[in-house]
């Protein structure tokens, strides 16, 4: 569409991969396997950008990871492509994070 604009503007930082995603989701990583491994209930995040939205979080952390690649693909940020390696890449990083930087407490 040629009178297509993004809602933001764009930012300066390389578009691939998308480092919001890789964020998101290797501290989701982490917060899914310290949290939810060793406590029950509910974990809820407040959007200070969306209206106060509260957002409860699942345990599988996709609803939270898809709403923050959703938001950059719709804020004209990222592609949809980018957005995936970034999560993939999130997914890597929170993991071995976990694997080999967070001990049991004594």
């Amino acid at each position: 569409m040629p009178a297509w604009q993004p809602l933001g503007e764009t930012p300066m930082h390389p578009e691939y991969p998308c480092a919001h995603c890789i964020s998101c989701v290797g501290r989701g990583r982490g917060v899914a396997r310290v949290w939810w491994a060793t406590r029950s209930g509910e974990i809820t995040l407040t959007s200070t950008h969306g209206a106060g939205r509260d957002a409860p979080m699942d345990p599988a952390l996709a609803t939270t990871r898809d709403e923050v690649s959703n938001a950059r693909i719709w804020a004209g940020f990222h592609y949809r492509f980018s957005t995936e390696a970034g999560k993939d890449m999130g997914r890597k990083i929170g993991e071995l994070t976990v694997a080999t930087q967070l001990r049991p407490r004594k």
